[in-house]
């Protein structure tokens, strides 16, 4: 069953008790989102046909540029999260390249069968 509590705000927290349950919360959040993420990457990796397609540079450019408009947007120190974000990207291509190469390895066996 989901958390009903009510969220703090971080100015509302009186104990350390309530920021670590506020940080608990965001997290599931977080992991919640990078699950929706990782759906969609996992998708691409279907799309694609060849593992050299799973970096787009232009792509990786794009992205970085809006993560960076966004967190000035929200006042948030793009030094600490940027490189947070680029390791994302980095770790999410390496998986895209080996799911391509799997992906299309098992087209490869499967229609050299009969």
């Amino acid at each position: 069953m989901k958390d009903q509590k009510a969220m703090r705000k971080p100015e509302d927290c009186t104990e350390r008790a309530h920021i670590r349950e506020e940080i608990d919360r965001v997290d599931r959040e977080l992991i919640a989102l990078f699950k929706q993420r990782d759906g969609y990457i996992r998708r691409m990796a279907h799309i694609k046909t060849d593992p050299n397609e799973a970096r787009v540079d232009w792509r990786v450019k794009d992205v970085l540029d809006k993560v960076l408009a966004a967190l000035e947007d929200h006042d948030l120190p793009p030094d600490l999260y940027m490189e947070f974000w680029e390791q994302l990207i980095d770790l999410n291509i390496d998986y895209e390249t080996v799911a391509i190469a799997a992906i299309q390895a098992d087209k490869q066996d499967t229609s050299g069968t009969d």
